[in-house]
Order: C-alpha cells, then structure tokens, then sequence
C-alpha cells in the first residue's frame, strides 16, 4: 500500500476509533510492511521485538511508550518502502532522479500543509514526537539528494526516503485521538539553558572518556542534542523538551555506574511519581513517557525479574530524566 493513501484510509477509519486501536492499526501496518519487505537479520530481529512491545504496552495502557516504541522501525521500514519502490532509479541516471527528487518535494509540501494547523488539542508528547519527526524531513529530502549525486544513489534514495516517512509518522501522530486533561494550562517555554548545560557537560565528560568504547553513545547524545537544538530554535518546545530529556536519558547511560539498587524501593518510587504525574492541572504527558519507560523496565515481565541494564534504565530515567523534568517545570514563566 503507498503511504499517502494508508495515510488517508488511516485518517478517514480514525473518526470512529478510540486511540488503542488506532495504535494497534499502525502497529499491525509495521508488522505487514516488516513481512513484505526485503530486510536485515538485525532489522528483523529489532523490529519484531518493537512489535511485541509496542503490543505489550497498549495492553498496559501505556499508549505513549507504545508510540514511541513502534516510530524507530516503522520510519525504517517506510524508508526501506520508498527505496524499493524506486530501485530503478539507479538504472535510469541522474537526471531522472532529479524529476523524481522534485516532484516528491512538491508532494512534502502538500503534506506540511497538513500538519501546518497546530489547533488540536493533542497530548505535548504526541506533538513533540510529531514535531520531531518533521523537523528531521526536509534535512533527509536534501542530503539524501546529494548523497546520490555525490556517493551511492541506492543509499540516497533510502534517505530521500526517510523524509515521506517522517511527515507521513507525524500526520498519524496528528490524527490520534488522545487528548489533553482539561484544566491543563501548561506552557511550554524554551529549554534553551538546560540544553547549554547538558551540553557543556558532555563535552567536559567526553574528553576523558574511553572513546574507543564510547564513541557510539556519545555520537548518539550528540545527534540528539542537534535536534533538540534545531526544535528549539524553531520554537518547538514540546519537542525540544522531549528531545533534551531523551538526551539526558542517553548521556545517563554513560555517566551512571552499575550500583546495586533496592527493586522493592524504586518500585515504590515510580507509583509516587505516577500519583505526581496523574495532576490533571499540568500536561505531564512527556513526563509519563519517562515514567513508562522507567516502569516497563522494572517489571518486565510478570514471571521474571529485571536484569541489571533495564535496573540501570530505570535508574537514570528515577534519578536524572524526571527531576530534570521537574526542574524544567518550576521555571516556567
């Protein structure tokens, strides 16, 4: 199926769906194309377990983790879609890759009208994930370009790809029926302090580390502090936050020691945070992401107990992505 006409089935059905089975929907949509599609062992390794758990936590109820967890492989997926579809381009040359390139920009813009209305009352979170997913199409549509110009066209078409399949996660992030609570009045300011401090610590941090090691996961608090940057200065706050905080959560991961840490006690940590992140006066739906994520990895499963990385998770999302999310609350104007 094209994505733009999945897109508007999925559109059109979604008036009448509550949002469990829209997510649902889009995770089975993954599953389908994960099947049909010519993919890596890896890949399909990584993908079925999204899908597992993307499906795990919409019983859960944990509708934003689900979300979360099913965008990775279905923007790869979508992307690998777009490149199989055009796997003749390499054979026709230059010039047909230019039209190709061309008409499909036309067709981003057509899509960014869609998303240009910011008048629904969505969760922050889902607009931040659809924020950050639209920040990231026009930056693929034009080095994609140029990476099959210039080095591998093959490889360029897939990245071309990546910008459709952006937009296309952010207008189905847009059509989903969740709402925020009522009486919230949050305003989301600019995480701009935060990020140059978060920054500044990397940085101090990475020239004593192991990079031999490292570098991947300081690589990755890089890439994520770029793009939380860009949303920043194109006054998407919500996805600035999510992104800042996403970051923290990464950079945790490499400052934070494996410490023995009591299960019964940060068990009991997480039901506190969820009573303080229940307030139906804030939206505190990018807090409860972190929470999600946080509760996921310390219970599991209901027959085993957590290991010590998803222990080490849920420590750095208790003690250092949700206080900073507090901070960034309190100095709200």
């Amino acid at each position: 199926m094209k994505p733009l006409l999945f897109i508007l089935i999925f559109a059109s059905a979604c008036l009448a769906q509550d949002p469990v089975k829209q997510l649902s929907e889009i995770t089975d949509d993954v599953e389908r194309r994960l099947s049909s599609l010519k993919v890596s062992d890896d890949l399909k390794q990584q993908c079925t377990a999204d899908i597992a758990e993307a499906r795990t936590n919409l019983k859960l109820k944990n509708l934003y983790l689900s979300l979360y967890t099913i965008r990775t492989c279905q923007l790869e997926l979508a992307s690998l879609a777009y490149a199989e579809a055009k796997s003749d381009l390499p054979k026709k040359g230059a010039a047909a890759f230019e039209t190709e390139w061309r008409e499909l920009g036309s067709a981003l813009s057509d899509k960014e009208k869609i998303l240009a209305d910011r008048a629904t009352k969505l969760p922050a979170v889902i607009v931040a994930l659809a924020d950050i997913s639209q920040s990231q199409a026009r930056p693929y549509y034009q080095s994609g370009k140029l990476f099959a110009l210039n080095s591998n066209m093959a490889e360029g078409i897939y990245y071309v790809g990546r910008a459709p399949a952006n937009l296309d996660f952010a207008i189905m992030c847009r059509g989903l029926h969740l709402s925020r609570p009522k009486k919230a009045t949050t305003v989301f300011r600019s995480p701009h302090p935060e990020l140059t401090q978060l920054e500044t610590m990397a940085l101090r941090t990475y020239k004593t580390a192991d990079v031999t090691t490292q570098q991947a996961q300081y690589n990755r608090v890089n890439a994520s502090l770029k793009v939380a940057g860009e949303l920043d200065r194109a006054s998407r706050f919500e996805g600035a936050l999510l992104k800042y905080l996403e970051t923290k959560f990464y950079f945790g991961l490499i400052i934070t020691t494996a410490e023995r840490e009591d299960l019964q006690h940060l068990r009991e940590r997480t039901k506190e945070l969820e009573k303080q992140l229940s307030s139906d006066k804030v939206d505190h739906s990018i807090g409860l992401l972190f929470w999600q994520m946080a509760d996921r990895n310390l219970n599991p499963d209901e027959k085993a107990e957590p290991g010590a990385a998803q222990i080490k998770r849920a420590v750095v999302i208790l003690n250092q992505v949700l206080p900073s999310y507090f901070d960034y609350l309190k100095e709200q104007k």
